[in-house]
């Protein structure tokens, strides 16, 4: 039974592979009772997708830290006004006492 990938036109391509992947290779396509070829196919398609799913996760977590440092930004300046705040209090008591 073909594939939608085998259907179309393929070329020929040599691999280089050890002798231990050469055997999960063909181990794996025996399991799954397909040819080595289409589980290189598969494996290519799965790693397209991953790095895809890997560019959306950066994205969101680029967003996230952009919104966590907004945050940050926000805490630091309240912090600021607070000491500033702090720091004329206490030259105001430091003044009632001289």
């Amino acid at each position: 039974m073909a594939t939608a990938s085998q259907s179309k036109a393929s070329t020929r391509t040599v691999v280089l592979l050890r002798p231990s992947d050469k055997k999960k290779l063909q181990k794996l396509a025996e399991k799954e009772h397909v040819s080595s070829g289409e589980i290189l196919r598969r494996s290519l398609h799965a790693y397209e997708q991953n790095a895809t799913l890997q560019e959306e996760d950066l994205g969101t977590m680029v967003a996230e830290m952009s919104r966590a440092l907004d945050r940050a930004l926000e805490a630091v300046r309240s912090a600021r006004v607070e000491v500033a705040e702090n720091i004329a209090n206490i030259r105001k008591i430091r003044a009632s006492r001289s």
